[in-house]
C-alpha cells in the first residue's frame, strides 16, 4: 500500500478540513497534510531505488469484470511528478496561509492533490480516467468561487473545454481497449499491456486523434488553448500554481504514458504535424505575451509557450527530446508557479496587476525585485538555471529530428526575452504608476520569502545539476524512444 497513501492521504484529509472547527484549524490540518504526503513522496524514493524494472512498486487488486481492477506503479517519470505535485501543494497553501478563506477552500486543495496524484500513478486506463476528471471539479470551484473579477465565466470556460476534452479522451480509450480486444480477444484496460501492443487497424487513426485532442486540451496545445488565460487570469494565486505547476502536466504525462507508445507507428508519422503545433504554440504564446497589459495574462501565455517546448521534445521521438519534455514538466512548474506566486503577492497589495499600473517598486521593494528578476530568468531560459536544460534538450531533439521546426522553435528563446526582461523593467524601474504609490506595496514578509526560496533552490539545482533527475527518467525515456 506505499503508493495508494499519496492519493489516500490528501483525499481522505479534506472532508476532515471541511469540518474544522474554525479557520485556523482547517489551515493547520490542510498544512499537515500536505506536509505528510510530500515528506512520504521524498521517502518514496529509497523503496523506489531497491526495485527493478521500468514500472515499480506495483500495487494491484484482483482483476474485474472487461479487465478492470485498481493498479499503481510508478516510473522516474511519474514519481517526478508526484514529487511536483506534493511540493506545489505545500507551497501554495503556506503562500496564502493569511488568507482568510473558508474551510471549502484549503479542502479544495488536498481534493484537487489527490486526484492529480491518482493520474499520476494509475496503469489502469479506467481508474486514470475516474482521477482525471476528477480534478477538474476542485479546480472549477477554486476558480468559480475564489476568483477575482469574471471568476464564474473563466470557471464555466475551463469546464467546458476540459470537459469536452475529457470526453473526448474517454472515446478515444475506450477505442484503445477496443482495438487491443479485435487484436488479441482479450479484454484489458491495463497501461502497460495496451502500451506493448501496437495498436492497429482502420480505426487506428482516429482514435489516435481522439487520444491526441484531449491530451492537446489540457496541455494545451495552440489552437485548444483559449480556456488557459482567462483560468489563470480570474483564479487565486495558489489555484493558478496548481493550475499551470501541476494541472497542465497531465496532458504531457498521458502523451508520454500513453500516446506514443501505444502508437508508435503513427506518432512517426504525424511527427511534422504534432511538433508543428508544439511549435506554433512556441511562438503564438510568446507573441500574446508580449502584447500583454495585465501580469497575470502575461504568465498564463508564458505557459503555453513553454509547454509548447514539451510537445516538440516529445514528438521528436528522440531520447534528448523526451529527456528535455519530462525535465521541463518539472521546470516549468517551479518557475511559472513562482512568477504567479510573486503576481499574487503584489496583487494583495495593490489590487492591480496592470504592467502600467506599477513602477519604481525596486527601490521600494529591493526582495520583490529580486526575486521577480530571478524567477523570470528562470522561465526565459538563462544558462545556469533549470528552464534552460528542459528547452535545450527538447531543442536538440527536435533538431535531430526536423531541422527546419528546429530553427523555428528557436525563435521561442528570443521572444522569452522580449516579453520577460521588459515586463521586469516596466513593473520595477519604470517611472511610479498609481499602484506603485500605495501604501499598500511593502516588501515581501518573512513567510513570503520563505516560500520562495524553498523554490528558488530546486531553480538553481536542476539548473546546475540537471543529472539526478535525468537518470531518474533515463528508464522511462529509454523505453518509449525504442518503440
Amino acid at each position: 500500500m506505499l503508493l495508494t497513501g499519496l492519493w489516500a492521504l490528501p483525499m481522505l484529509t479534506a472532508p476532515l478540513v471541511w469540518a474544522a472547527p474554525s479557520r485556523r484549524a482547517a489551515r493547520l490540518l490542510a498544512l499537515a497534510a500536505s506536509s505528510a504526503v510530500l515528506l512520504y513522496s521524498i521517502w518514496l524514493w529509497g523503496p523506489f531505488s531497491a526495485e527493478e524494472g521500468l514500472l515499480r512498486l506495483h500495487e494491484s487488486g484482483a482483476p474485474g469484470a472487461y479487465g478492470l481492477r485498481y493498479h499503481l506503479a510508478v516510473d522516474g517519470v511519474s514519481l517526478s511528478l508526484c514529487w511536483l505535485t506534493a511540493f506545489l501543494s505545500l507551497v501554495s497553501i503556506v503562500a496564502t496561509w493569511s488568507d482568510e478563506r473558508p474551510n471549502a477552500y484549503w479542502a479544495a486543495f488536498l481534493a484537487l492533490e489527490a486526484a492529480l496524484m491518482g493520474v499520476f500513478l494509475m496503469q489502469n486506463l479506467f481508474w486514470f480516467y475516474v482521477f482525471w476528471d476528477a480534478a477538474l471539479i476542485p479546480m472549477f470551484f477554486i476558480i468559480g468561487l475564489w476568483g477575482s473579477g469574471n471568476r464564474r465565466r473563466a470557471a464555466f470556460k475551463f469546464i467546458l473545454y476540459t470537459f469536452v476534452g475529457g470526453l473526448t479522451l474517454l472515446l478515444g480509450l475506450v477505442g484503445l481497449v477496443a482495438l487491443h480486444h479485435q487484436a488479441t480477444g482479450a479484454w484489458t484496460w491495463e497501461i502497460p499491456e495496451l502500451t506493448r501492443a501496437t495498436a492497429s487497424g482502420p480505426w487506428a487513426p482516429y482514435v489516435f486523434l481522439a487520444i491526441a485532442a484531449g491530451f492537446a486540451v489540457k496541455v494545451p496545445v495552440f489552437p485548444l488553448h483559449n480556456w488557459l488565460p482567462d483560468a489563470h487570469t480570474e483564479a487565486p494565486a495558489a489555484g493558478s500554481v496548481m493550475l499551470a505547476g501541476a494541472m497542465l502536466k497531465m496532458g504531457v504525462y498521458g502523451l508520454m504514458r500513453i500516446l506514443v507508445p501505444a502508437f508508435p507507428a503513427l506518432s512517426a508519422a504525424a511527427l511534422p504535424w504534432a511538433a508543428g503545433l508544439g511549435v506554433a504554440s512556441i511562438l503564438y504564446g510568446a507573441l500574446c505575451a508580449m502584447a500583454q497589459k495585465d501580469l497575470k495574462r502575461l504568465i498564463a501565455f508564458t505557459s503555453v509557450s513553454h509547454m509548447g517546448f514539451c510537445i516538440v521534445g516529445i514528438f521528436s521521438l528522440t531520447p534528448e527530446g523526451l529527456s528535455g519534455a519530462a525535465l521541463q514538466m518539472i521546470n516549468h512548474g517551479l518557475s511559472t508557479g513562482g512568477l504567479f506566486l510573486l503576481v499574487g503577492f503584489l496583487y494583495e497589495r495593490a489590487h492591480a496587476r496592470g504592467l502600467d499600473d506599477f513602477g519604481g517598486l525596486a527601490q521600494s521593494a529591493p526582495w520583490f525585485a529580486f526575486f521577480f528578476a530571478f524567477v523570470m530568468l528562470s522561465s526565459i531560459g538563462l544558462p545556469g538555471l533549470n528552464g534552460f536544460v528542459g528547452e535545450a534538450l527538447s531543442l536538440y531533439g527536435l533538431l535531430r529530428a526536423s531541422p527546419p521546426l528546429a530553427a523555428a522553435a528557436s525563435l521561442g528563446a528570443v521572444l522569452a526575452a522580449a516579453y520577460g526582461l521588459p515586463s521586469f523593467q516596466r513593473v520595477f524601474w519604470a517611472p511610479p504608476g498609481p499602484a506603485s504609490r500605495s501604501p499598500l506595496v511593502r516588501d515581501l514578509t518573512f513567510r513570503e520569502q520563505a516560500v520562495l526560496w524553498t523554490l528558488a533552490v530546486p531553480i538553481v539545482g536542476l539548473g546546475l545539476f540537471p543529472k539526478p533527475l535525468l537518470d531518474l527518467v533515463a528508464p522511462a525515456v529509454q523505453s518509449l524512444a525504442q518503440r
